[in-house]
């Protein structure tokens, strides 16, 4: 019998001790005593994974390939590996019961009489039981150490101190290390008296070689700084208890890529807080004035990147090809103090102040240039969006087909699959009625099976190019909607109009050298709104038009590179 195995482990800390390598070695004996095969493929691992989530790479790896048939029976240590919740536990289990896939648990000896199944379903409420309170004992057990001075989170890895694990019977304690704590003091000191800005701050710490708090990178980052700058336990109060996770209302990252879903921090009412002293580094008069400081350069730094301020039509979207970094806007005054000139540069080029360790080789690039580019490629895409959809990769199969000759496909593949099931269903009837046999029953429905497989992929595959074809027809429409809401002379927005429409439909124009990719937020999922209201303007809008509601903040983005437009 061809069989697969899954393991899991919930915590790095049990993947250290090599908990994850007991169970694969307890599973390959078992597979072993009972003559089963095993190919290397099939052995499916979650490494540092809830069991409280059903997204593991692994595990949707082995329902992908129960799906395929690619196994007879899936080997687990106990239910409690596969899902710690009860409902997941069946519901996996019903899957690949209709697959004709067994599970088969080692620590499971109940079997599959109905009182093995209302064991096997108490096990698994229990270990969810148990799950709950675990978790629910931790925190309760934190928070009233904390209350007593015995549980010191917020000094584990903070800058500036060394924390003293409890050791013969006495508790943990804090105490300062004077070269941070030194290090601490000046960054406090030159905010207030040189009025400098954390990326100043960061320039000067990487210039004297200074240690970085975690000693793995060689240098400090600006977000550091700050974060040093902001930390209340430095004036002797440190809290705990004053957050809580939750759900993000914006997730960049993919939720199959993460471990756990709850990435986002929201503050506890402030009667939930604990207080705890700690080892005062500065006076809370520094500190509060270190906060008005960096309000200060904060309100600087916005008068200097207003967009009225200097004429960077792309500024926050230009990106460096060559290093992958942001390229900022700057200027130079020419030799005769008349001309300003305006260019576009890869934060690479001051590595110190950027966390990189050798300098971009990058060129910068004139301003004015590459907004004339960029605006001319955007300006050519409005006024024909028919050009839109060639940008993208979908096009290619969406424009061979038309809606009519899929409907027309997609009902030939839905009666051919009819005919199908109604054959398998004659053969179980067969088999029933013993006019054939078991092995020509397999036989047969094995052929009838894969040509099943293959009509759903096909009529999988219409059904996508005919949303397609649909998505893309209103694509058009929207952009022609957006188009005619602009005006029919784009050379006529003011220039804060057209840092708007850019901020709007780029996405970022990466610059290579002499070449140059414009990448568009597309698709249009949902078609351009008019602003109605007269009593308030909406932020960052042309005119009464009300900004772009994109829907996919992260689609494929389309690139031009049209031969003329190639070079800035």
């Amino acid at each position: 019998m061809q069989v697969a195995l899954y393991a899991r482990v919930s915590t790095p800390n049990q993947q250290q001790e090599g908990t994850i390598a007991s169970q694969v070695h307890s599973l390959h004996l078992y597979i072993q005593q009972q003559g089963w095969s095993l190919l290397p493929p099939h052995e499916y691992i979650d490494e540092g994974v809830s069991g409280a989530r059903l997204d593991r790479p692994a595990l949707d790896r082995l329902r992908d390939g129960a799906h395929c048939g690619e196994f007879d029976a899936v080997v687990v240590l106990s239910p409690d590996r596969l899902a710690r919740n009860y409902a997941h536990q069946w519901l996996l289990i019903e899957e690949f019961e209709k697959l004709q896939v067994q599970w088969i648990f080692l620590q499971n000896p109940f079997g599959d009489t109905p009182q093995g199944k209302l064991l096997t379903q108490m096990q698994g409420m229990m270990a969810e039981y148990e799950r709950a309170q675990i978790h629910e004992r931790t925190r309760r057990g934190r928070l009233e150490k904390a209350r007593r001075g015995e549980f010191i989170p917020w000094a584990y890895r903070c800058y500036g101190y060394q924390y003293l694990p409890k050791r013969h019977g006495c508790a943990p304690q804090v105490v300062i290390d004077p070269e941070e704590a030194a290090v601490v003091r000046q960054l406090y000191q030159a905010m207030i008296e040189e009025q400098m800005s954390c990326r100043q701050l960061t320039k000067r710490l990487n210039e004297a070689r200074t240690p970085t708090p975690s000693g793995k990178n060689h240098v400090w980052q600006p977000a550091t700084v700050r974060t040093i700058l902001t930390n209340r336990v430095y004036t002797g109060h440190a809290r705990y208890n004053y957050r809580q996770p939750v759900l993000p209302k914006y997730r960049k990252a993919d939720e199959t890529q993460i471990h756990y879903l709850k990435t986002g921090r929201s503050y506890r009412p402030p009667q939930d807080w604990v207080w705890s002293e700690a080892p005062a580094l500065i006076t809370p008069e520094l500190f509060e004035k270190a906060q008005l400081q960096l309000q200060r350069n904060a309100e600087v730094a916005r008068k200097m990147y207003q967009p009225t301020s200097r004429r960077y039509l792309l500024r926050t979207l230009v990106k460096c090809g060559e290093c992958g970094l942001g390229m900022v806007a700057a200027h130079q005054r020419s030799v005769c103090k008349k001309y300003d000139y305006l260019y576009y540069e890869c934060k690479g080029r001051s590595p110190l102040t950027c966390g990189r360790v050798t300098k971009c080789l990058s060129r910068r690039v004139r301003a004015e240039r590459l907004d004339t580019v960029v605006w001319q490629s955007l300006s050519e895409v409005l006024r024909t969006p028919t050009v839109i959809p060639q940008l993208h990769h979908t096009w290619a199969q969406a424009k061979q087909q038309n809606l009519t000759t899929l409907t027309v496909q997609q009902e030939q593949v839905l009666q051919r699959k009819q005919r199908v099931e109604r054959q398998v269903q004659r053969l179980l009837d067969a088999y029933q009625a013993e006019v054939i046999t078991l092995s020509e029953l397999q036989l047969r429905r094995q052929k009838l099976t894969a040509e099943l497989q293959h009509l759903d992929r096909e009529l999988h595959q219409l059904t996508h190019s005919q949303q397609q074809t649909l998505h893309w027809q209103q694509v058009i429409e929207h952009v022609e909607h957006f188009r005619y809401l602009l005006g029919d002379n784009l050379e006529r927005l003011s220039f804060t109009d057209r840092q708007t429409v850019a901020q709007c439909l780029i996405k970022k124009v990466v610059v290579t050298g002499e070449q140059v990719d414009v990448a568009y937020v597309l698709p249009f999922d949902s078609a351009p709104q008019v602003y109605n209201s007269s009593g308030q303007q909406p932020e960052g809008t042309p005119g009464h038009f009300y900004r772009l509601r994109l829907a996919d903040l992260h689609p494929p983005a389309g690139t031009v590179n049209p031969p003329d437009l190639a070079s800035a």
